[in-house]
């Protein structure tokens, strides 16, 4: 295909006139250095922010708590066998840290009576914090405990509530049922 002389020339005038009448190199210019302008002043914001929420974290991070046993008489395991027929066995959390379980295994039914009765309220007490919890009772199961009567050799437990994982690992605990407590419980 032949063009010519006056055909090219057209080619490129409306080549060149096309970008010099839209963008002038003053406005090229301006355009780039607005968009450069735009990306560093975001890029300044987004570095600002990331550093806000590293600091939010740090303070929002609580700092590792050291529970300390409390002091215990070396008799005082022998007297709730004595005193109550049970051998308390532990306090974990379970149900994903919103339950507390208290085990304990009944040495005499007798003696143990107290603790099964239904009209007393089981009450855990945080040590720490100086928080009740209570033994849920749901409507189709009832209480979270047992209130039947008693066996010796069995171990029987108790649920209570921990609303907001309060209760955490390490922490200690006192259980009171009725006139039965139990003082300084470590949580595993």
């Amino acid at each position: 295909m032949h063009l010519s002389l006056s055909q090219t020339v057209t080619f490129r005038q409306s080549n060149t006139g096309w970008c010099n009448s839209r963008w002038s190199k003053g406005r090229r210019t301006g355009f780039l250095m607005g968009g450069l302008a735009l990306v560093v002043a975001f890029g300044l914001v987004a570095t600002t922010q990331a550093q806000e929420k590293k600091a939010n974290v740090a303070v929002d991070t609580p700092e590792p708590k050291v529970a300390i046993a409390p002091v215990r008489h070396p008799r005082e395991r022998t007297f709730m066998k004595r005193r109550w027929g049970v051998e308390v066995m532990y306090v974990r959390r379970t149900a994903a840290g919103y339950m507390l379980e208290f085990r304990y295994k009944v040495l005499d039914a007798e003696k143990s009576r107290p603790l099964f009765e239904r009209q007393s309220k089981p009450v855990l007490t945080h040590t720490e914090t100086g928080a009740k919890l209570i033994v849920p009772t749901p409507a189709k199961t009832g209480a979270l405990r047992n209130s039947n009567s008693p066996i010796a050799g069995n171990t029987y437990w108790m649920f209570f509530a921990n609303p907001g994982k309060l209760v955490q690992r390490g922490e200690h605990v006192d259980i009171e049922i009725g006139k039965f407590l139990v003082e300084g419980l470590a949580v595993k």
